[in-house]
């Protein structure tokens, strides 16, 4: 049963309730999925603005966002030219809808896709577009990537987008 995937993955509650809901909106309601975690992802940006916490860039955000919910327990953040990807460890996610047939694989049903546009925008992080319809799978990670209109990247990201 899948619950035992959940276990292993040390979700919480709200994580199993949350993977469990999303895996049953399937088809036509992806994309109402997409845009409801996009506003959800800016609601949580204000509130965590409403508390006093700042981040620094992208990087930050998403660790603070990261530490917030525990998406999973380890993220990685890329840029290369205008294309931000930001890599999350499959078997430690804990947002995924698919962890319900025990796959993990990427999903349209990906409710991270649309929370880090949405907190990274809200955060006033970054301006982002989509880069595909889904995230694309990495091997051990899924990889969310957006176009990148403008962000607050670290010092070695910016080096590495000036090149």
């Amino acid at each position: 049963m899948w619950v035992a995937n959940a276990k292993e993955r040390w979700m919480n509650f709200y994580q199993v309730y949350l993977a469990s809901l999303v895996a049953r909106l399937r088809g036509p309601q992806a994309g109402a999925l997409r845009e409801a975690s996009e506003g959800a992802g800016r609601d949580l940006a204000s509130y965590v603005g409403h508390l006093g916490m700042v981040a620094a860039d992208v990087e930050d955000a998403l660790a603070l966002l990261n530490a917030a919910m525990g998406v999973a327990d380890h993220l990685r953040v890329s840029v290369e030219g205008s294309v931000l990807e930001v890599r999350i460890h499959k078997p430690t996610c804990r947002m995924c809808p698919s962890v319900l047939n025990g796959g993990g694989q990427p999903t349209r049903e990906c409710p991270l896709y649309g929370l880090v546009k949405g907190f990274l925008e809200g955060h006033g992080a970054a301006s982002l577009e989509y880069a595909g319809l889904e995230p694309a799978d990495g091997g051990e990670w899924c990889v969310l990537r957006y176009k990148l209109l403008a962000a607050r990247l670290p010092r070695a990201a910016q080096a590495a987008r000036a090149r």
